[in-house]
Order: structure tokens, then C-alpha cells, then sequence
């Protein structure tokens, strides 16, 4: 599973902040954060699936906007072969959100849009397609959907995502320092890859490593956006990434 841990307050500095942890088999190649999509999606920074070519987060500096995909529940094999779900954030950043008759092209999603006056997400379940206008305060995103208590990470982190603070986000600063609290939230406080409460996740499915291959903080402003990565989650090695 893929985690989003989020908060939303249009009135604050930065309105949007953004906490992500990418779940994925060890061995799937990926490159990380950058202006891999220079013809197709001049403006976008994120890191790229090498397999199908898409992205599980990216963003944008002008407008300052950001856009994720989680994966939902598997869906029946297709009579054709779907889409890849990593195009999904570099159309929302290029052109717009996709339509509900678009989206059900797709294997089951979540599609997490930001801005710094709204945050929307699409649920596409196989059936059918929702949107959530997020209100203002502290969400969670999982596979299963925002803030399902039907998920043990959810009812574990959010109490803990309260209780942290927005971090000063300095210019100059690096990670540890700009994001202060927020650093030590997305170690996932030492719990046991397999601990259904984890957010950094370690198990073998099927004979293949399965686990949290990175984790991205983002922060969006009307006039800037602010992104920090690490390939390393469980030993993080932070570095902010240039947002053209």
C-alpha cells in the first residue's frame, strides 16, 4: 500500500503539506523526483515508474499544485489491457483532472489533487467514481481510501499527525530542520514492516519483496512549492529537489 499523510489549511503560510510514503516491489526500477517528461509535461517534477513511464507524485510551481495516485482494490483481469494509473497525476498537472468516464478506464485509484485553495480526491472503486472536496485540517489517504478507520494505520497515525506541528519550512533550511516534526513522523515511530499499523512496510509476496521505497515531503504556496525525498525511508538520506 501506498500512505498520504496530509494537512489542509487555506489560511496557514503554506496551506498544503504533504507527507507520502510509496509502497512498491523492491525490484520495480524507478527514478527519482525531476523534469523527467520535458515534451509531454514541461512543468512537472516527480519521480518516474521506468516500467510504464507515469509517476506516483508529482508537482508544479506555477501554478503551485501537486497530484498523487494511490492504488485501490484489484479489479477483475481486463478483456484489454488498462492504462497505466502513473499517467493520471502528469494529465491533472498538464491539462486537468481526469473525467469519471475517463477514470473508468483505469485499474481501480485514487486520485489525490492539490492546490493551495483546494484539495480533491477521485476514488474509482470499479463501480463507481467519487469525488471528496477535503475540508480543511488533517487527512490520511490509503488503498482502501481518506481516513478509513477500516485500515489500523489510519486510527494509529492520525492522533500522531495531529500532535505534530507545521513545520518553519525556512528557505536555506535543509530537511531536518525546515520540516522539523514532520522528519520524525515518517520514520513510522519503529514499528515491524509486517505490523498492520506500519507506514514503512517490508514484507515477501509471492516469492518478490514488497516495501516502502521512498517518501516525499511537499509544501505548496501560492508562490512557491517545496519538495524534499528520500529513496531511503527506513535510513532516510533527505534532499530537496529542485522545482523549476
Amino acid at each position: 500500500m501506498c500512505t498520504v499523510l496530509l494537512r489542509f489549511d487555506p489560511t496557514a503560510p503554506w496551506p498544503v503539506l504533504l507527507a507520502a510514503v510509496r509502497d512498491e516491489f523492491v525490484d520495480r526500477p524507478w527514478d527519482p523526483p525531476g523534469p523527467h517528461w520535458p515534451l509531454a509535461h514541461p512543468s512537472v517534477t516527480g519521480g518516474r515508474d521506468r516500467t510504464a513511464g507515469g509517476t506516483w507524485l508529482a508537482v508544479r510551481r506555477d501554478p503551485a499544485a501537486l497530484a498523487a495516485v494511490l492504488n485501490g482494490r484489484p479489479l477483475p483481469p481486463p478483456a484489454h489491457p488498462r492504462p497505466s494509473r502513473g499517467g493520471l497525476p502528469l494529465m491533472a498537472l498538464t491539462d486537468a483532472a481526469p473525467t469519471a468516464d475517463a477514470l473508468r478506464a483505469y485499474d481501480a485509484v485514487h486520485l489525490l489533487v492539490a492546490t493551495p485553495d483546494a484539495v480533491t480526491m477521485w476514488s474509482w472503486d470499479g463501480e463507481e467514481v467519487r469525488r471528496h472536496d477535503i475540508e480543511p485540517g488533517d487527512h490520511i489517504a490509503v488503498n482502501l481510501g481518506l481516513d478509513t478507520v477500516d485500515d489500523p494505520l489510519v486510527p494509529h497515525f492520525l492522533p500522531l499527525l495531529h500532535a505534530t506541528a507545521s513545520p518553519p519550512l525556512r528557505a536555506g533550511d535543509d530537511t531536518a530542520a525546515a520540516w522539523a516534526g514532520w522528519v520524525d513522523l515518517l520514520r513510522g515511530e519503529g514499528l515491524p514492516g509486517d505490523d498492520p499499523r506500519a507506514l514503512l512496510v517490508s514484507h515477501v509476496h509471492e516469492g518478490r519483496t514488497y516495501g516502502s521505497t521512498s517518501a516525499s515531503l511537499v509544501a505548496l504556496r501560492r508562490d512557491g512549492v517545496r519538495m524534499d525525498f528520500t529513496a531511503t525511508p527506513t535510513t532516510p538520506a533527505w534532499q530537496e529537489i529542485p522545482v523549476p
